[in-house]
């Protein structure tokens, strides 16, 4: 078997070699791709986001191979393709456990303040609309709050909560230099040498930064979640073309504040909980680990982090920054996550936090709520989570507790970074060991008799076999797109 290991957290690398040698002894581990022979016959693959095209092409020729990526799975790591998907699953299965346990989502087509209006009225689900016209009259705690969420970027940038139309459009930037109310009409005008050009074309050069109302970036709508917590999305000095910015850096905004809506454009609004359980006076949320392997087995892990807020928390009403209402330790340096203990033992949070074993209970719906999700992805969304029996998948998914007890699924990340620093790093060590002995597992190279595999096995528990119920996959190839 040959195998390439280079991921996305490049201090788990070794460990990750360490774990599939105790499954195949003479594994021959290659520093680049393409020393893979084409007459390979096994080929393991746990690789970053990056040319894929020419590690699924490796994939394609070996009779046994296993990758750690899927072709697509926007359906669950893209905010608005996953409302998409629960919206169509629940909308036919009412009885659903995704139906109470993800928060009411509205997907937003946002550019400008000016047209946030508009942008409500044209949304699939008039709910949010109708909150914020109804929220006007009442006093701030007694309003219905959302979280507003950029669409295909992690690490808490661009999040914002709000409760009126007015604080809504007060997150977003504004238009430059506007004379007229509708900027996508565009008025011919001639020039001196007789050319004829559209208006907006002439004062291209007066919009800030060089990006008008009506741009649109191609590709962008399309882009896959290899743009994760590992990378930032931002555009450089030519319109339309993508690059990937160190995951220390955030999503620039205006010094305003304003989110650069006219570069991201895709935006979901989702109902905000109020009332979390404070751990040691802070929010926090579960992260917790599912492995999607094939077509299609899904396993959670056991262990899970709580990850916590660094301020202490405070009601939306309050205007409370960043620190206080966002749980994602991205928007943390290294000495805050290490100092205030922001990433923690799921399973050592207090007994009391809430009532009877409330940990267990939690656990079990995230079991549950884990499965009909990734089932509802596969078969109301299969082009957008194109599952295949040569890849598997690694997803960090964010569930949030309330006072009652209630779990609820916040969002779906691809990729997940892992952090060296305490429990956490300790966990991300144990999490690869049952990842690599899945993965082996579906490879034929179990060897379960062996205590220790065995012990490390029964770490992931798997809540989902939908493998008889999606039938065989026509896919024979992964082509790169040109």
């Amino acid at each position: 078997m040959y195998a390439y290991v280079k991921g996305a957290c490049p201090w788990l690398d070794e460990h990750i070699k360490s774990c599939v040698r105790q499954y195949v002894s003479d594994v021959i581990f290659v520093n680049h791709i393409v020393s893979i022979r084409p007459s390979a016959a096994t080929v393991f693959q746990f690789c970053s986001g990056e040319n894929l095209g020419r590690h699924f092409n490796v994939m394609n020729a070996a009779e046994t191979a296993l990758i750690n990526a899927y072709p697509n799975s926007d359906a669950l790591a893209r905010k608005d393709c996953l409302a998409r998907a629960v919206e169509y699953w629940t909308a036919k299965r009412p009885d659903s456990i995704l139906k109470d346990h993800v928060p009411i989502t509205v997907r937003l087509s946002l550019d400008y303040s000016e047209y946030v209006d508009d942008a409500l009225a044209a949304a699939d689900d008039l709910t949010l609309l109708y909150s914020l016209e109804d929220n006007e009259n009442k006093a701030a705690s007694e309003r219905e709050w959302w979280i507003l969420k950029p669409a295909i970027l992690d690490c808490g940038a661009g999040i914002r909560i709000f409760s009126t139309v007015e604080e809504l459009a007060s997150n977003l930037e504004l238009a430059a230099n506007l004379e007229e109310e509708d900027d996508e009409q565009s008025e011919e005008v001639q020039e001196p040498n007789g050319k004829r050009v559209l208006d907006t074309e002439r004062q291209g050069d007066d919009w800030r930064s060089g990006v008008s109302p009506s741009l649109s970036l191609p590709g962008l709508d399309s882009l896959d979640a290899m743009i994760t917590t590992t990378g930032n999305l931002s555009v450089n000095g030519s319109r339309g073309k993508l690059h990937r910015d160190s995951a220390a850096q955030q999503c620039a905004c205006e010094d305003s504040g304003r989110i650069p809506s006219a570069q991201m454009r895709e935006f979901v609004a989702q109902r905000y909980i109020v009332s979390v359980p404070p751990l040691e006076n802070r929010k926090w949320h579960i992260r917790s680990y599912a492995l999607s392997v094939g077509r299609l087995k899904v396993h959670v892990y056991r262990e899970m982090l709580a990850l916590l807020a660094l301020d202490d928390q405070k009601p939306p009403w309050d205007d409370p920054g960043a620190g206080s209402f966002l749980t994602n330790t991205a928007i943390q340096n290294e000495d805050q996550y290490v100092s205030k203990e922001s990433m923690r033992d799921f399973w050592q949070t207090p007994d009391d936090l809430l009532t009877g074993d409330w940990k267990a209970r939690t656990f079990d719906q995230i079991c549950a709520i884990s499965a009909e999700v990734f089932r509802a992805a596969a078969h109301t969304m299969s082009d957008k989570f194109t599952t295949l029996d040569k890849c598997f998948g690694l997803f960090a998914l964010d569930f949030l507790v309330d006072t009652s007890g209630t779990v609820w699924l916040l969002e779906v990340n691809e990729t997940p970074v892992f952090y060296e620093h305490g429990f956490a790093g300790a966990l991300a060590q144990r999490l690869m060991e049952s990842v690599i002995c899945v993965a082996m597992e579906h490879m034929g190279n179990s060897r379960l008799e062996d205590s220790q595999n065995s012990a490390v096995r029964v770490r992931m528990v798997e809540v989902l076999d939908e493998t008889e119920k999606l039938g065989k996959s026509s896919i024979t190839e992964i082509v790169p797109q040109v």
